[in-house]
Formats: structure tokens, sequence, C-alpha cells
């Protein structure tokens, strides 16, 4: 994901200021709890120096973040709450307030969630929200503290402490027992629709006015000794209020540490909750088949063999109206995230469910065809709308179309799931019939729309003779990123990237060509030019571009390049085999390309794009797979430098980087995937051990008669589930880098958070990691 600052003036602080306001009376009443329903859900993930506690229930739903205990002294203690309404939030850094006067160090400061106390909290004028209890150790101040939309939390978390001061909160109101921080949207206006959390549609109430909102409120519950100490800031909205948390006194142990907690005492009640429109979950039964309704023996035991608290956590990340990327930083819409997760997991899915992300999809595609990468929505709306001189919109949605490869996933997703699986059977006419809610016209019509767009996009190329690197799709002008590596330095700064002109492009079209050959679409519907043969198209692009981007360096050179990474990123040469001299030529395909054709040199893992998509890769294709799934520092992470010409990648690209030596796990999975997949159009055996359904193609790919090639993509498909295995706790989460030890030579999972100079984080969960349920290790 990419961190996006779209306003000109950022303040660094040491302390976020907040307009304060001391009033006597509390201006917002105070929610109403709810215990959890029978159909509520929660679950609890740790990852990293982080404890996540999720919750679903009929009214909201809501993630929590606190600090792990275990989490070092120098660590900060931190609360994040993120709701998927609205995309609100809030953070605060808890801080120790005393120090150890015998010694002069502070505290160690833990604070934990209460057992049992998550659940689900409704109030006046709609506002719906979270509560925990939490317990506290010692006595803490408040530090930093953001309310309001969880982007604005990002920035400041993924910034380097910077925010605007746009978003600033105020102190509503206070006392010992109880002290509310309000936020109110930078252009609340009045509606005449009311949440609703049961239905599919908001329900209208003209009569009654909604003000768009966030409260983060703290107060003291029945049989907590502990209090609340509030002076307003004496600066008008320049200084922040001082909160403090405030113990009954307790001794210290000789180390400086407070000792256990005390269950019964010392909690502090937090609670988030918001006026935005609660959204209408699926539930594990509306997401995931029941195994009765399998249509082959392999997809029934996977979904009999289905973890459900897993399921639970898939289930916390999709909603009627759209599936959300992942927890905490991502609870909103992101159309490639929707894709990929989709794609690996719908031979699992109910056909709603499918049809609910494909319709997301369709419904915020922009009038050019091009489909929308993220949706902001809440207060953020308000503040990227003013960024783009339209204070007039308000808080309406803002949908961003800056990525090239968003487009690309819509047709082979439908085409899978109208031509090859049995959920999809029949399903096409009455699909593209249906009106779209966000925008005029039919499904059908969009999706018309859409795949001239990328059409379009790929006739420069398909009709130069000889096509050169300037007709391959770039980003977007004056845009830093475009694909899934959208850091700005994720593609080593090459704007045409590999997966999009060599996966992506022609699986966009042999899609589109299927789709036309079934008579779900019509060639003459589509606004391209007449008489173009889209087949012959995507075959261009399957024999020209992968070639533009091949790299091959010299085994001398290779040699060297790859010691010399070794001692550049601090590991062991143990770690390449007991040979140094020189082996043969070193052939991959570059991570991306400059503008002026010449090849970013780092070998990376989008090569699991075309084993996903691709139903013509060649053999040539494969030999680079298994290169590149040889063990670490020779492959085996997103982006390895180890042989770029350009030695800087080794440190733009180290193991610190969202986009370097790190391990995605969507990317394991897709790896995973595709190599079943490709293997599987050789043998029918494979083929029936596999969860997705994929024909085979007529004839069979030449390479299936390669027996040695078919032995070393067997051999790389059992280094990489190894691999796999290895990490086997992080599968489900976003991102994770490593750490090396020099005296044992074994690596062992690090987290990013702890390493990333800019504070760059994973989530704990990410849709597109479930890729994996719909996967089976080979036997």
């Amino acid at each position: 994901m990419q961190l996006l600052l779209p306003y000109a003036l950022w303040l660094s602080l040491t302390t976020f200021s907040s307009a304060a306001t001391s009033k006597s009376q509390p201006i917002i009443p105070s929610p109403t709890s709810h215990a959890p329903s029978p159909t509520s859900t929660f679950f609890h993930v740790t990852s990293g120096s982080n404890e996540n506690y999720f919750f679903r229930d009929n009214v909201t739903t809501g993630q929590l973040l606190l600090t792990s205990t275990s989490a070092s002294k120098n660590v900060t203690r931190r609360l994040v709450v993120a709701l998927p309404a609205g995309n609100n939030g809030a953070l605060t850094y808890f801080l120790p307030k005393d120090s150890n006067k015998d010694t002069g160090s502070s505290l160690q400061l833990n604070v934990e969630l209460v057992n049992g106390t998550m659940r689900s909290a409704v109030g006046n004028n709609g506002n719906r929200g979270i509560q925990v209890d939490l317990s506290f150790n010692a006595n803490a101040t408040l530090g930093v503290t953001i309310v309001g939309a969880v982007r604005a939390l990002r920035d400041y978390v993924e910034g380097s402490g910077t925010m605007h001061e746009i978003f600033n909160y105020t102190l509503a109101s206070f006392s010992s027992t109880e002290v509310k921080l309000h936020r109110q949207y930078i252009n609340s206006s009045e509606s005449t629709t009311a949440p609703s959390s049961s239905s599919r549609h908001p329900h209208p109430h003209p009569n009654i006015p909604e003000f768009k909102s966030v409260d983060l409120i703290l107060s003291i519950p029945s049989g907590s000794s502990a209090k609340l100490s509030v002076k307003p800031g004496t600066n008008g909205s320049f200084t922040s209020p001082t909160i403090d948390i405030l113990l009954p006194h307790q001794r210290p142990t000789h180390q400086g540490v407070i000792g256990p907690f005390k269950q019964t005492q010392n909690h502090v009640r937090v609670h988030i909750w918001t006026n935005e429109t609660s959204l209408a979950g699926l539930d594990v039964d509306e997401l995931f088949l029941t195994p009765k309704e399998a249509n082959t023996t392999t997809i029934k035991d996977a979904l009999q063999s289905l973890p459900g608290n897993v399921t639970e956590q898939v289930s916390f990340l999709t909603f009627q109206n759209k599936f959300t990327a992942g927890g905490w930083r991502f609870l909103t819409y992101f159309g490639r995230d929707s894709m990929i997760a989709l794609r690996m997991l719908m031979p699992l899915l109910t056909p709603n469910a499918i049809e609910d992300a494909l319709g997301a999809v369709i419904e915020r595609a922009n009038s050019t065809g091009a489909l929308c990468h993220e949706e902001t929505i809440g207060d953020y709306a308000s503040f990227v709308n003013i960024g783009n001189g339209r204070p007039d919109l308000g808080n309406t949605p803002f949908y961003d179309y800056k990525m090239i490869d968003t487009d690309l996933y819509l047709l082979p997703a439908m085409a899978h799931y109208f031509l090859e699986l049995p959920q999809g059977k029949n399903r096409a006419s009455q699909f593209l019939e249906k009106q779209a809610t966000l925008q005029n016209g039919t499904y059908l019509d969009i999706v018309n729309r859409v795949a001239s767009y990328n059409i379009n996009r790929a006739f420069p190329f398909y009709s130069a003779t000889p096509p050169t690197a300037s007709q391959l799709l770039a980003f977007r002008p004056g845009q830093p990123v475009g694909n899934w590596r959208d850091s700005n330095q994720g593609t080593g700064y090459g704007p045409i990237p590999f997966d999009v002109n060599v996966a992506l492009v022609p699986a966009d079209l042999r899609a589109i060509d299927a789709l036309v050959t079934a008579g779900l679409l019509n060639l003459d519907n589509f606004d391209v030019p007449k008489g173009l043969s889209i087949t012959a198209m995507a075959e261009k692009w399957e024999q020209e571009a992968p070639g533009m981007f091949e790299v091959t360096v010299d085994g001398q050179t290779a040699e060297e390049r790859l010691q010399d990474f070794v001692q550049e990123v601090s590991l062991d040469s143990s770690l390449l085999g007991n040979s140094s001299s020189p082996g043969g030529n070193v052939s991959f395909y570059a991570l991306s390309l400059m503008a002026d054709g010449s090849p970013v040199e780092v070998l990376n893992s989008d090569l699991g794009f075309n084993l996903l998509f691709g139903s013509n890769v060649s053999a040539a294709f494969l030999q680079h797979v298994v290169d590149a799934l040889t063990p670490y520092p020779r492959g085996m992470v997103v982006a390895n430098p180890a042989y770029d010409s350009n030695r800087t990648n080794i440190h733009v690209l180290d193991r610190t980087a969202y986009h370097g030596t790190v391990v995605w796990s969507f990317q394991q999975a897709l790896m995973a995937g595709g190599l079943a997949r490709q293997l599987g159009f050789c043998n029918s055996t494979i083929s029936a051990s596999s969860v997705d359904i994929n024909p085979v193609p007529s004839p069979k790919p030449a390479w299936c008669g390669d027996t040695a090639l078919m032995q070393s993509l067997q051999a790389a498909q059992s280094t990489l589930w190894a691999s796999i295995k290895g990490a086997a706790s992080n599968i489900y989460s976003e991102v994770w880098s490593y750490s090396f030890d020099n005296t044992t030579k074994v690596f062992s999972v690090a987290d990013l958070a702890s390493l990333s100079p800019d504070g760059t984080e994973s989530d704990a969960i990410q849709l597109w990691s479930y890729g994996f349920l719909g996967l089976v290790e080979p036997s």
C-alpha cells in the first residue's frame, strides 16, 4: 500500500496539538454497551510487538491494537482502534508518568486488555463503536493522540511523526472519571440517512440531522481504583491537554518495575465510536461454501479442514458491498487486493460472496474504464477533496485511479468464475444485467468500458513493428507508483513494471477473448478498432514482452556481485555453498524497466503472476522460476538486488524496505498456487489434487514432455513449501522481514516495524494472504 500525503503543509509534532475546550457537562451522551450477541465474533492475533483484538457483531466491526507486554522497555506503549465505518479510529501513545525516584529510571509501563470486555456500544445520533477495559500497571499520561481518520493515523505512524493540524481534536468534556475527545469532520454536513448495520441499503430518516464525527472516550468503570486527571491546554488550539491516568500508590520492585497486574483494579474503559454508516458484514456461512456444496473431493476436503478461527479472520475483512484489504492500516476498499484475494479464494467461496466482490470493483470504475485502486471515505475524503481544490464535495468518497495494474485483474477473475468454476454456471446474464448503484448503467455497460480501455492500452504494442519499451504500459505521468510494489522505491524506480506487462496484460486479453467466445461479451460493443483479433494481440504480448525484461549476467561477474552482496548485507558466505568459482551465465527477468528501456536488474517474485494467470508459459520462463526459487541469498524474496549492477539498490531494497528483501505472504501463495496450476496442466493426478479448477489447455504445453524441467519444477515447489512452513505462524499477515544469526547461520522471522526507518509495519491480518486457504501442500 502506498502512503499518500496529498496536502502541502505538514507539521512535525512531538505531541499532537488539540483544541482544548473545558466543559462542565458532556456534550455527547455516554455510550450504552451491548453484551456480545450470539452471532458476535472475537479473535486475537499476535503480530510482531503488537496484540491485535478483533470484534464484530450486528452493530459494529472494529479492531484494537495494543503494544505487547513482552515488548522491550524502549518501545512506547500504543493503542490503535480502527473501524471500517468511515475508516475511522484513534491512536494514542501511553507514556510512563513517573520515574523511579531511587534510580531515576522510568517505570516499565504495560497496558493489557481485560479479558471479556471487548464489545459493541451504541449511542444517540447513530453513533456506533466498540469499548474495552484496559488494565494499567503504573501511572500513565497520554502522549500523541489522534482521533478520526485511520489514514491520518497512518500518516503519523508512517510519516516520521508528521500530520496536518487540520486533524486536531477537541477536548469536549472531562472530569476525574471521564474524558471525551471529539473529532468533527472537516466538512460536517446534515444528512438524511441514518446508519444501518442489518441491511444492504441504508434506511432514510429525513427528520434526523446527522453530523459526522468520531469520539475517543476514556472513563473509569465501576470497581476500578484508577482516576483521571485532565489539564486543558493553555494556548488555545495549539496545545494539547494533559491527560493522566493515576493509580493508587504502589511500591516498585527492586528492578524498578511494577509487579503483576491487579485484575480487579486499575482499569480504564476506552470507547471509540462514530456516526458513520456501519457496514453489513459477510458471516462465515455467507462467505464460504459448505462441504456439501463442494464439486470436487479436493474442494470438499479443503472446506472441511478450514480452521474456524481463520475463516472468522477472512469474514472480518469482508462486507456485502466491498472487501477490505487488511487490519489495522487498510480497513477500506482496495481493488487490487480484492481481486487477487478473490482469484485465490474463489473455489471456496459462495456465488453471492464472489459477486459482491466483483460488483464492488465494477461499481467503482471511472468513465474511461479504469478501475479504482483505493476508496477514500470519511473525514479523510474531505481532506483529499480540499487538497484537490474541491472543498464543495465535502466528504464525498474519493476514488484513486493511479495504479495501472488494478484495471487488469477484473476480466480474468470474471472469466475464471463464469467459465471455469461451478459456482458461476448460468449466473453471468443476471449478474451483468444488474443496475449499478454508484453510477449509471448496467454492469455489462461498465465491463464493456473496462474491456475497451484495456484493449486500447494494449494496442500500441500490438500494432508496432517491432514493438519497443515505449509501447509497454508505464506508470501514469507524474506518478512514482503503479503496481502492487507501491512504495516509491518498490520497483527500483523503474516506471515500466514486469508484472503488468509480462503477466497481466496478456492475461486480461485472454480473458476478454474467452468471455467473447463464450458469448458473455460482444466485441461489437467495445470501443476498439474494428476487425481486431484479441487472440493475436495476446499472442504478441506473450511472445515479445518477456524478452524486453531479460537480464543476463556472465558467470564471473554474477559470482563477484553475489559475494559482494553477502558482505554488504552482513550475511555469511557459507550460505552460497562451497564453490566460489564462476559458473554459467545467470539469467532472470528484471523487476522493471527505466523510461529508456534499460532494466532494473533485480531478481523478483512477480513470476508468480504468470503462473497463476497464464496458460502459455514457456519452458524458458519456467526455468527462470526454478532459478528464482533457490534459497536466499540467491533468490526467494520479493526483491533481490544481489546481481544488480546498480549496487545502490542493495540498500534501497534491503530487509528494512517495504518491498525489499522481505517476504510477502500473498506472493508465496501466488507462486505456490501458480506452480500447482502449471504442473496440473501436465499431470491429471496433480490437477485432481489442486483446490482450484483449471481446465487443461489443448494441446498440453510442450514443456510437459521435458522430464528434467518437470523434476526441477517439482523440486522448486518443495523448496517453496519448506519456506512457507518455516514461517507458518506468519502466513496470514501482510509482510515480514528476516534476521540472521552469524553464529548459528540461521535465519528467523523479524518484525518489519522494528526495522523500518519510516515506521512501516505489517498488518496482522491481510485479505490476500488468506489465499493459502485455497491451496494444499503437494504430497
